[in-house]
């Protein structure tokens, strides 16, 4: 019988040797491809890091000034870090005649004009805001709400030298919109454009900021000046680096510039449909429906500029109040054009007190003097 023969130990010791050379290279190659895939991943997260701060920026501050009064500044303050603006950019009211966002869940505060009564500090810095309580010419609070972007240092233990990007609206508690974000070496994260007395742009020198529009009523007589050079700011050019938060030779960056336009800075409202619209007609509200289904029903004629005079009136407001006080953002808005209008409110609440206020709306636009309902009480759920 013949006997099977095995390895001997010097082909056994070969075999290990060839088989750990063919593992090691293995773990290496699938090592360098892991790290390749890994930083492939990081980069991309860094790249969408930053597009999402930049085009979050890009998105609102374009439509700065959108909704303002006459007297409310576009550019509030601007410094090489922090931009302080107004705008109209959301409302709850659907149909909003200023709004550039619909949003019936947006918080109150949120979505019009802070008064007086809610200042806060401008980021960075201890200059109070609002210095003016901003209304239409009828009275209501300014839809348009002050909204605030600034970079700050990342107090974050082990973020030393990486920055966070915040956004405030009124005195309401600001959000982080990104992380792990750097400036350009040697650059500011914002370059200010401004228009010369040619109209030609250059970038406003560090040393000329921060600007504030530090006169209460914007395009008054005292609105001129040093105090309305930031009225003459017509873009912002952005600059900034994403990081994927890590450091030393571990660490990725992307870096984006972009210029954004500010089209509304510094513009005063024409008006191109002539003086204040007057309407001047009595409002009727009664109680039109039934404890089980209540509802109010407003009537009013035509404004007197829709008939006659300028015949400039495009649309009527409607607002609606609880309290004694001023009236909130308009609820609901009507096309011009009827011989007479009727409106129905199927909202209000029974063992409630309600006012009415309608306004008449050219296409500057503005708004006329208000004409306001007596009270009407709603009786009590059978």
């Amino acid at each position: 019988m013949t006997r099977a023969r095995g390895f001997t130990l010097i082909e056994m010791m070969f075999s290990l040797v060839v088989f750990s050379l063919v593992m090691s290279t293995s773990v290496l190659f699938f090592r360098g491809v892991s790290r390749a895939v890994s930083g492939t991943t990081e980069r991309m997260d860094a790249m969408q890091n930053l597009r999402y701060a930049v085009a979050t920026m890009d998105r609102e501050l374009r439509n700065a000034g959108a909704g303002t009064t006459e007297t409310q500044p576009t550019l509030v303050y601007i410094s090489p870090s922090v931009v302080v603006y107004n705008a109209d950019i959301v409302s709850p009211i659907a149909g909003s005649a200023t709004a550039v966002n619909y949003n019936p869940d947006v918080d109150p505060n949120a979505a019009n004009a802070p008064t007086t009564a809610q200042k806060f500090s401008l980021p960075g810095t201890t200059i109070q805001y609002p210095d003016s309580t901003y209304k239409s010419t009828g009275g209501v609070i300014s839809p348009a709400e002050t909204v605030m972007y600034w970079f700050s240092p990342d107090s974050t233990p082990g973020n030393s030298g990486l920055y966070l990007l915040w956004r405030q609206v009124n005195n309401n508690a600001p959000d982080v919109v990104a992380r792990n974000l750097l400036p350009f070496p040697g650059r500011p994260f914002f370059d200010w454009l401004q228009t010369d007395s040619l109209g030609n742009l250059f970038t406003v020198a560090t040393a000329n900021l921060p600007m504030r529009h530090s006169i209460p009523v914007h395009g008054s007589t005292v609105d001129t000046g040093l105090p309305a050079r930031i009225d003459s700011i017509r873009a912002v050019r952005v600059n900034v680096y994403a990081s994927n938060g890590r450091t030393g030779s571990s660490q990725v960056t992307r870096a984006l510039a972009t210029t954004i336009r500010i089209p509304n800075a510094g513009l005063t409202k024409q008006r191109s449909c002539g003086d204040t619209p007057i309407f001047g007609k009595p409002l009727t509200a009664v109680f039109s429906g039934t404890a089980a289904a209540p509802k109010v029903t407003l009537t009013w004629l035509p404004a007197t500029d829709e008939t006659a005079g300028e015949k400039d009136v495009e649309r009527y407001l409607i607002y609606r109040r609880t309290t004694a006080g001023f009236f909130d953002a308009a609820q609901q808005t009507m096309p011009a054009g009827q011989a007479a209008y009727t409106y129905t409110d199927a909202t209000v609440l029974n063992d409630s007190t309600y006012y009415f206020e309608v306004t008449a709306l050219d296409c500057t636009p503005l708004e006329s003097s208000p004409s306001v309902s007596g009270s009407v009480t709603i009786p009590p759920a059978p």
